[in-house]
């Protein structure tokens, strides 16, 4: 029996550790369009802001297809399957990206950069659902704490791919960036296929009346419309903070940027501002400082989870309560950093945001997992899917309001007053969630 007792929490950790190196890879996706999206722009791979929105949207499309079905095959086959084949789609979509910026001209690549966006999005998004659910079951006993854990590794794929995309795209162009994550996905991929992982726990995940008892809970839709807004919240942050440092007249002014350079690029890409940020001496610190602040707010993140998961796994600090004020940090810290006309200012206030939307995730996720035990793989990804509905609508709108302002030059700043929009929606939301459960609470 103990022998037995051994074997089962080997295999327990082995899992955890699978799972914490999936979501470690999603990270490192989630970082890749915000650290080659400008070079991808300034080489005509996508012409203009209204590409990159269409591009975002695209990969968002296969996130929320990821998120429909990942639940039921959760449920039904199990988490086995999912991972393998998320991270098969991931392996392809990198193939792709590395083929087509190695061998596609730019004038003739933009149907196939879409493809790979989509496949992208299908797969490093059942990744991810697969990765919690499978969180959810082996620590089922101490399960908020312990996905708030599993999404420090989201924090270190995110702040990792920043501080290494310029060397390795001045040691191999953009195509080594694409073979070395391609490289990783492979790697996961071997470890899934050679673990052994429990049955589903949760067959009756495709009994589409118990699915939509989810739906009729206010509870769980103030969190699933929440989690909306804070996705494509947080994700904008991700996909457009490098591109709006590199672009932004007055933040590249407090940078030293002359007149003259400012002049030449507000202009439409071409090779010289490619030059500029790749070469020039002055251009490629202000490349690096937009990189490492992207790598900040990761940290940010990271540092977020860590203290959320001590404060929920130790302190059993309310949950409800921890995703409004991490919503209320977010909010205030976005509105300084996206008026903001200095540099410094900006980093200041996506490391403040980054910590305030560190807990909402994880935590929103394991709320939506106990709203209905029995269907917790459904519950999970059901939620997941609601929230990265929001790649839909949030990150898209950022380059289209961007276009529509600026012209083919675009203006970035305007358009992320849309994040800002939807994180202030995000907190009133969670205002009213905390409001219902304390009223709840004193009815019961």
């Amino acid at each position: 029996m103990e022998k037995s007792n051994k074997s089962a929490t080997s295999n327990s950790t082995l899992l955890m550790f699978i799972a914490f190196v999936g979501i470690f890879l999603y990270g490192l996706l989630a970082a890749l369009p915000g650290s080659v999206l400008p070079t991808l722009e300034r080489n005509k791979f996508l012409p203009n802001d209204s590409a990159i929105g269409t591009f975002l949207l695209i990969n968002a499309v296969g996130a929320v297809l990821a998120y429909l079905v990942s639940g039921p095959l959760i449920d039904r086959i199990g988490k086995k399957f999912a991972l393998s084949f998320g991270t098969l789609l991931v392996l392809v979509s990198m193939l792709g990206f590395g083929l087509i910026v190695t061998s596609v001209q730019p004038a003739a690549a933009l149907v196939s950069i879409f493809a790979a966006s989509f496949v992208l999005g299908l797969g490093a998004n059942a990744i991810v659902a697969a990765g919690h659910a499978l969180v959810a079951d082996v620590a089922a006993n101490w399960r908020n704490s312990a996905l708030n854990l599993l999404d420090i590794c989201f924090g270190l794929g995110l702040a990792s791919l920043p501080l290494v995309v310029q060397t390795l795209q001045r040691r191999g162009g953009m195509g080594l960036i694409f073979w070395s994550l391609g490289l990783m996905a492979l790697l996961v991929l071997l470890l899934v296929l050679t673990s052994r992982m429990p049955r589903s726990a949760h067959s009756e995940g495709l009994k589409a009346g118990n699915a939509a008892q989810l739906f009729k809970n206010p509870s769980f839709l103030l969190l699933a419309f929440a989690l909306f807004m804070y996705v494509g919240a947080e994700v904008s942050v991700g996909k457009w903070v490098v591109t709006f440092m590199q672009r932004d007249p007055a933040i590249l002014a407090s940078q030293g940027v002359d007149e003259a350079t400012l002049k030449l690029l507000s202009s439409t890409a071409d090779e010289s501002v490619s030059r500029f940020f790749e070469a020039d001496s002055v251009g490629y610190a202000v490349a690096t400082y937009s990189y490492t602040t992207l790598t900040l707010f990761a940290m940010a993140l990271l540092l977020g989870r860590l203290v959320s998961s001590i404060l929920l796994g130790v302190f059993r600090f309310n949950s409800f309560l921890l995703i409004t004020l991490g919503s209320l940090l977010t909010v205030a810290s976005l509105l300084i950093a996206f008026n903001s006309s200095s540099a410094l200012t900006v980093r200041i206030g996506l490391i403040a945001a980054g910590f305030g939307m560190g807990p909402i995730f994880p935590t929103s996720v394991g709320l939506a997992s106990v709203m209905m035990p029995k269907l917790a793989g459904t519950a999970m990804s059901l939620v997941m899917g609601v929230g990265f509905a929001g790649l839909l609508v949030i990150p898209p709108a950022v380059g289209y309001v961007s276009s529509a302002v600026g012209g083919p030059a675009g203006n970035v700043r305007s358009g992320l007053t849309v994040v800002i929009a939807a994180s202030i929606i995000m907190l009133v939301l969670h205002i009213v969630l905390v409001l219902r459960e304390r009223t709840a609470i004193k009815t019961s």
